[in-house]
């Protein structure tokens, strides 16, 4: 028989390396169920209009990478490509739009019209938590991420820095936006064709640009976190005092 390899993007797992994912899967299991969520499976693939709304319309992944199609009645049907916006529906017809909490994780696979590249799968797999119907605070945040640096040393995973970052309240950010995108409009011309668009769909995206081209404007970009206010400042202050608080 011919030897048929997958389409590009994706992988098959052998015997010998399924028992690795299944004790990555099963860490996952255990220590999320510590913290008290519980597993949610939602469907491989949802209306596209969950992710449309759930993303926003002028997303990248929204706009290039996800895999839609028409199904045999005519609706417009997406494979997932994360896992929040089909949770999100999920629970939507639940109690959690008053305030009940939901904390529930997910795990399975992500499917990205993405160019294969080292790291970069069509098909991926992820693992992710939600915790809905509470306001946001801090200390849900810190939870958060204190879980995660278990689940990392569950798995034998002990040698890592944790990197964390703030957008600022939902308030604070139109001021910083227009300050980036009053940055970079000017170099618009020497930049890649990604970041022309970025630059009015989402202009922080233009940060994460690996292109030689833009990077150069983003390391001279103004930090957004000189137009955040005491209210963003103390938010992520309290984050990081929590994380200390707990030896992280």
């Amino acid at each position: 028989m011919s030897k048929i390899a997958p389409p590009p993007g994706v992988s098959d797992i052998f015997p010998d390396e399924a028992p690795a994912w299944l004790e990555v899967e099963t860490a996952a299991r255990k220590v999320f169920g510590l913290y008290g969520f519980g597993e949610l499976r939602t469907p491989i693939f949802e209306f596209t209009e969950v992710f449309q709304r759930g993303l926003g319309g002028e997303t990248e992944v929204v706009q290039k990478e996800m895999y839609t199609f028409e199904d045999r009645g005519g609706r417009s049907l997406t494979l997932r490509p994360e896992g929040t916006a089909g949770v999100m529906r999920a629970l939507a017809a639940t109690d959690a739009a008053n305030g009940v909490e939901h904390r529930v994780f997910y795990m399975g696979p992500m499917f990205r019209g993405e160019r294969p590249a080292a790291g970069r799968k069509r098909q991926f797999h992820q693992v992710g938590v939600e915790n809905v119907g509470r306001a946001a605070s801090p200390g849900l945040d810190a939870e958060a991420i204190a879980m995660l640096c278990h689940f990392l040393n569950e798995i034998g995973i002990s040698d890592f820095e944790l990197h964390i970052n703030t957008r600022g309240v939902q308030s604070d950010r139109p001021a910083a936006e227009q300050a980036l995108a009053e940055h970079f409009r000017p170099h618009l011309a020497e930049m890649c064709e990604d970041c022309r668009a970025r630059i009015d769909r989402n202009v922080w995206r233009i940060l994460d640009c690996k292109q030689a081209c833009c990077r150069q404007f983003v390391e001279t970009a103004p930090d957004p976190a000189q137009f955040f206010s005491a209210e963003s400042r103390d938010y992520f202050k309290k984050v990081c005092d929590l994380l200390t608080e707990q030896g992280i």
